[in-house]
């Protein structure tokens, strides 16, 4: 023999006696044509050949080293399917090993050849017979490992590698990922639940006769640890899929394993992690290698003359040669070895107008001179910048490209405080109304136009075609608008408003001074120094309690009720109380007496309005905080007892809540009742 017997074996097992038989088949039926040999020994050798199957004729290249497989690699999908020994490579290596004409080049003498189905029977049957001991080994290997530092299972520090496949089904619009897994030689990862069992126990496993390792992250490349990640996160999803699948249905339809179905934002993730990089496209069961890239396509649209009397429309890409992938933000564009992540403005622009060609299997599009202006006010717009005009067309064409759209927008309000918009359209001198029927002659931008009307009545605006404007009617509209929308329009039009529209503004409730006092035994607290009419402040606090976001004044202005310490010291001021809001339109809220300390503790919170107190509220509160009565009270002229000093405190107590009307239970008389 010219092979090394263990070479053979391990080809055997790999292929399966499925394919072995067929390679047999190969060899006798003279499909077998080697093309190169390189041979040293038969530890060291390197085969090149060409396989005749049904359909097609496959190539084969097998490197040998050191008594180990280096490489194996064939053209047939058999082998891009799994990665493994096919029927081609194994046909290939016993044709060379029992050719008697290698036979007596490479080892100077003829030998009868042992039956190679032989080899491969006696191989499984060892293989069966130590199938327990290396159970065994396997069940206890990441520790034996451990322990050691030349056993074959050591794992390579940061060289494994992993490179990605997509493959695109065109008529199902489908995109498939398949992963393989190796350092030199590379084998198809068969099965991802699996995997990702691996990887979370850390687990042994054996690829093939160049792979084996521990599945730890430490032993993936740099380069692969972000796919890492990526595949992980999916595999998991498959394995607990296809596990609930089978657990609570009869005929369980799972989900594949042996690849990734790729969702829509599952390819925005994937090529976050792949961008920059030249990656495996497979459509059709051809490869191609395509590098991933941000950003668009260089297409170009271009106007010709056709004859006197026409111009054509072209465009410098093949319209029928380009793939269009779908993520969740952003469309991938396929051609010619790039696959590109666009916007969604590419999407509404540039590919709509390259489906006009290719949904009209048309290269060209062919229209009438005198059409020329719905060229340039509809498309033209939307491909500007990759829009080019042939040199000797450029004076003819330029009088139908239009000018820069100019807005302005006159903003006031009616006497129903409806919101009025008044709008012109500016191109260079020429201005006018939209909104009124006219005949126009300069060239125009409809489509930025459109997209401005439409902002509009996003907004709510509709129109009154008696004065041809717009009216924003609903009260809800107005305040978003004032708030929010208002500040989008000045950034993008010239916005005038009238003195009437600027002095209605959203303001927060606000409180200049507050004042208090104590006056014929009531406290009057002064409410006249709010920034709006009092006499509202019954809707405003009821509204405020709804947790509504404003309230509309009578004369048409917002008050922002959000986050607003005013209308919040108000709302303590008032909550629990009888409040006679018809008396408050007076300006002043009149409260028992006894509210003085409450009242209190609310404003020692307060750090945004001035107070004013007068003396006697000053008082009574430094008083009852004090506990301080002794000159508000005389002990009883005919109290025939001397008391003790917390008896006397007691009585001033007492004696004091009463002064200021406040109610008061003594619980323990301490002594104090007078005998009859």
């Amino acid at each position: 023999m010219i092979v090394n017997k263990n070479v053979l074996e391990e080809l055997y097992t790999s292929a399966g006696q499925a394919r072995a038989q067929k390679a047999k088949e190969y060899i006798e039926q003279k499909r077998v044509n080697i093309k190169k040999v390189i041979y040293e020994n038969d530890n060291n050798f390197e085969i090149r050949s060409q396989v005749k199957g049904k359909q097609s004729i496959y190539h084969v290249h097998i490197q040998v080293v050191k008594g180990e497989i280096e490489l194996v690699r064939c053209t047939c999908e058999d082998y891009a399917s799994h990665y493994g020994t096919c029927k081609h490579i194994l046909a290939t290596l016993l044709e060379f090993d029992r050719n008697e004409n290698y036979i007596r080049i490479f080892s100077g003498e003829t030998e009868e050849k042992q039956n190679d189905l032989e080899i491969y029977k006696k191989y499984q049957k060892q293989e069966e017979r130590y199938r327990n001991f290396k159970q065994l080994i396997h069940t206890f290997y990441p520790t034996y490992q451990e322990s050691t530092t030349e056993e074959k299972g050591k794992n390579p520090f940061h060289k494994i590698k992993l490179e990605p496949k997509l493959i695109y089904n065109s008529y199902l619009k489908t995109l498939k990922l398949e992963i393989s897994i190796g350092d030199k030689q590379f084998y198809k990862l068969k099965n991802f639940p699996e995997f990702y069992d691996k990887m979370q126990k850390k687990e042994y496993g054996r690829y093939g006769a160049k792979l084996e390792f521990i599945h730890e992250e430490e032993a993936f490349s740099l380069e692969s640890i972000p796919l890492l990640h990526y595949i992980l996160k999916y595999a998991e999803i498959i394995k607990y899929a296809n596990e609930a699948t089978n657990q609570y249905s009869y005929y369980g339809r799972t989900m594949e394993d042996s690849y990734i179905t790729i969702s829509n934002s599952a390819m925005d993730d994937l090529f976050e992690i792949l961008q920059g990089k030249e990656i495996t496209f497979q459509k059709e069961g051809k490869e191609e290698k395509v590098l991933c890239l941000k950003g668009e396509p260089d297409i170009k649209f271009r106007l010709q003359e056709e004859g006197k009397r026409e111009y054509c429309f072209t465009t410098n890409i093949d319209v029928y040669n380009y793939e269009l992938i779908e993520g969740k933000k952003y469309l991938y564009f396929w051609q010619d070895h790039i696959l590109y992540q666009c916007q969604e403005e590419f999407k509404q622009t540039t590919l709509k107008l390259l489906q006009v060609f290719r949904s009209n299997f048309t290269s060209q599009i062919v229209f009438p001179k005198e059409e020329t202006s719905q060229l340039f006010s509809v498309v033209f717009p939307k491909v500007r910048t990759q829009f080019e005009i042939s040199p000797s067309l450029t004076e003819e064409i330029e009088a139908y490209i239009p000018k820069e759209l100019y807005v302005k927008l006159y903003l006031d309000y009616n006497e129903k405080n409806y919101i009025t918009a008044d709008i012109k359209f500016v191109y260079g001198d020429i201005e006018f109304n939209p909104l009124l029927e006219q005949t126009l002659t300069i060239p125009r931008d409809v489509v930025k136009e459109d997209e401005v009307l439409e902002m509009l009545k996003q907004s709510g605006f509709m129109l009154e075609s008696k004065k041809a404007r717009l009216i924003l009617v609903k009260e809800e509209d107005i305040y978003q608008f004032l708030v929010q929308d208002i500040e989008i329009y000045m950034k993008k039009f010239e916005v005038l408003a009238t003195d009437r529209f600027k002095q209605k503004e959203i303001k927060p409730p606000k409180m200049k001074n507050l004042g208090i006092r104590i006056e014929n035994n009531l406290l009057h607290v002064d409410f006249s120094q709010l920034n709006f009419d009092v006499s509202e402040l019954k809707e405003i606090m009821q509204k405020y309690h709804l947790k509504k976001k404003y309230h509309r004044l009578k004369d048409g202005s917002f008050l922002n009720l959000e986050e607003n310490e005013t209308i919040n010291l108000i709302d303590y001021m008032t909550t629990g109380m009888e409040i006679n809001y018809k008396q408050l339109e007076k300006g002043e809220l009149e409260l028992p007496v006894y509210r003085s300390l409450y009242l209190e503790r609310i404003l020692t919170k307060n750090n945004i309005i001035n107070v004013s107190k007068n003396a006697s509220y000053q008082e009574l509160v430094h008083r009852m905080q004090e506990r301080n009565f002794s000159n508000l009270t005389q002990l009883p002229k005919n109290l025939n007892a001397t008391l003790r000093n917390y008896q006397k405190t007691g009585y001033e107590w007492l004696k004091g809540i009463d002064y200021y009307q406040f109610g008061g239970i003594l619980a323990d008389d301490m002594g104090l009742r007078q005998n009859a």
